[in-house]
């Protein structure tokens, strides 16, 4: 079924200064027909001047609230000494305590604390006035006083409650607005520090590169007269090696923002021959893992091997710690320009780490990207969670 919104839900597309003004039209207008209706018309035939003083009266009572937002206290002030006015003439003040309650409202919604409090205060005042004058002389009229001022003070009750459930709304607005940059921030640390991580792992690749260089160089030096088959051999590794090398520095400088003041491991980098060794890992924390190599094995870049296994390590990191998997399947799919990687479990297909934006994911990301690759990852359909990464095998510099 429809639903249908209020009839006054149209004025919140309008700026609060326009619908102070259509209060302040619609409030005069009623104001003047209640003036031609006022059973008191009779004095103003003997009192001409009471009609222009009515008049005069009202619009002090009505053209105010256009201010009610920045000078709510004033407008109060102003609007109270008009009813009283009219009070004391003996005129209609029908509009004059509308006026008094959207007063009421507004210096409560908009007013300084102390004036807020002063005027709360007054309401009261005239509320227990009026009780007290009934109690000692037993004249109902003196309620006349005491109901305006359960009104005045409800209005003002009402303001208050729409002030603070404003500002709570702003606080939390605020607070979202804080843990989104803050969200980004985190985000934007990870993908800083892999791709930190990143380039101190190329930095190793390239650095055994250039020691072959150095050193097929060297040894083509030493045999190229008495071994010139032999020196031809190592001048075209040299030759190899060295295109591969201005790659990797291309992807190497690509990821690199700054020196963190690190010192890079000297460790040998793993790469897909020993994913065998992962696997057994795996197996040893209870997790049963099917390794499967499709395609012709051929030998890898460097880079892209290193990177392959990583991509393997951190899919299977966040299996073991956030999947809740009991079995994995981990394919290698060998083409002739492209390296696949399909790492599939059976877990709950969900997790902080392995949704598209964890830390794990961006990291995987980033590696991919490096090459100019891609990577998908999400919930499999069937149940569980699967990531699927595409490496160039030969990646353009």
């Amino acid at each position: 079924m429809e639903m249908r919104a209020p009839v006054w839900a149209w004025t919140g597309r309008l700026k609060p200064r326009t619908v102070d003004w259509l209060i302040v039209v619609v409030l005069t207008v009623l104001g003047l027909i209640s003036l031609g209706v006022d059973p008191s018309s009779e004095r103003r035939i003997a009192a001409p001047f009471l009609f222009p003083l009515a008049v005069g009266l009202l619009l002090v009572q009505t053209v105010p609230l256009a201010w009610r937002r920045t000078h709510p206290s004033l407008v109060l002030v102003l609007i109270a000494s008009a009813f009283g006015l009219k009070i004391l003439f003996g005129i209609n003040t029908s509009v004059a305590a509308v006026g008094l309650l959207i007063g009421m409202y507004s210096v409560a919604v908009y007013a300084s604390g102390r004036l807020r409090v002063f005027f709360l205060a007054l309401a009261g005042l005239g509320f227990i006035a009026g009780f007290v004058v009934f109690a000692i002389t037993g004249n109902p009229r003196s309620f006349a006083l005491s109901v305006p001022s359960l009104a005045h003070a409800a209005a003002w009750l009402l303001g208050d409650y729409l002030r603070t459930r404003r500002a709570y709304v702003a606080q939390l607005e605020d607070r979202a607005a804080r843990l989104e940059r803050d969200r980004d921030q985190d985000r934007q640390l990870a993908a800083d520090q892999e791709r930190s991580r990143i380039a101190r792992e190329l930095h190793d690749v390239v650095a055994h590169d250039v020691s072959v260089i150095a050193i097929q160089a060297g040894a083509a030096r030493t045999i190229q007269a008495s071994q010139p088959q032999a020196a031809a051999q190592a001048l075209a590794l040299i030759e190899t090696t060295a295109r591969r090398t201005l790659v990797e520095l291309s992807q190497l400088l690509g990821v690199l923002r700054k020196s963190d003041g690190t010192i890079p491991d000297r460790n040998p980098q793993p790469g897909i021959e020993q994913l065998s060794a992962l696997v057994s890992e795996l197996r040893s924390a209870g997790l049963a893992v099917d390794l499967a190599v499709i395609g012709e094995a051929t030998p890898l870049p460097p880079a892209v091997d290193l990177s392959a296994y990583r991509i393997v390590q951190e899919a299977t990191t966040n299996v073991l710690k956030h999947a809740h998997a009991r079995h994995v399947e981990i394919r290698v799919r060998y083409s002739r320009d492209l390296l696949g990687l399909e790492i599939l479990d059976d877990g709950a297909g969900k997790n902080g780490t392995s949704s598209t934006s964890g830390h794990g994911i961006i990291g995987m990301r980033e590696r991919v990207a490096l090459f100019g690759g891609a990577l998908s990852a999400g919930p499999r359909p069937g149940g569980g969670f699967a990531v699927v990464a595409r490496l160039p095998v030969n990646p353009a510099a």
